[in-house]
């Protein structure tokens, strides 16, 4: 995918989006759903959840600690922060 299709593909989803923007350093999935949603339900974690595989799926984060069953640690990719600077400069 190109850079624009992969800022599209962020824009596109409303809850990938709240999850891509408030990945600004390594967190655990429980830490996003708390500073995204200010809740603590498993509606919100599978939300914020599902929209992280998705982004991983296009390599736009990954996990810091893969063989860790529980307590997986998300960051942004190289590719990742460059999607992020090409949102900030088309808003």
């Amino acid at each position: 995918m190109t850079l624009l299709n992969l800022v599209s593909f962020v824009k596109r989803g409303k809850n990938r989006r709240k999850v891509f923007e408030a990945l600004d350093k390594p967190m655990m999935p429980s830490e996003l759903m708390m500073r995204i949603y200010n809740k603590n339900s498993n509606t919100f974690f599978n939300l914020v959840s599902r929209a992280l595989s998705e982004l991983k799926e296009e390599k736009l984060v990954e996990v810091v600690n893969p063989k860790d069953k529980t307590g997986r640690i998300y960051q942004k990719t190289k590719l990742g922060n460059d999607v992020s600077k090409k949102l900030k400069e088309l808003e």
